[in-house]
């Protein structure tokens, strides 16, 4: 993967999560900004915070090994 197509998979993958995370910010939530107990057991904000969780740790391990892959083509 060359560097255009790494930029283009991170974009994808920020677009993913991004999508995720508006889903979940969707939810109710109480005084303090955190979703109440009551809505974390229905298994509509369960799935969705699963999707969100994934999509993260997809990106995350995609960044850690875009800046680890790029660093050392870039100091060369």
């Amino acid at each position: 993967m060359n560097l255009e197509e790494a930029k283009a998979h991170k974009k994808e993958l920020d677009g993913i999560n991004r999508k995720h995370s508006e889903i979940l910010q969707q939810f109710e939530t109480n005084g303090m900004g955190l979703v109440p107990d009551n809505i974390r057991a229905t298994p509509e904000w369960q799935k969705a915070k699963q999707d969100f969780d994934r999509s993260f740790a997809e990106l995350r391990k995609f960044n850690a090994w875009f800046v680890k892959e790029f660093r050392k083509k870039k100091s060369r």
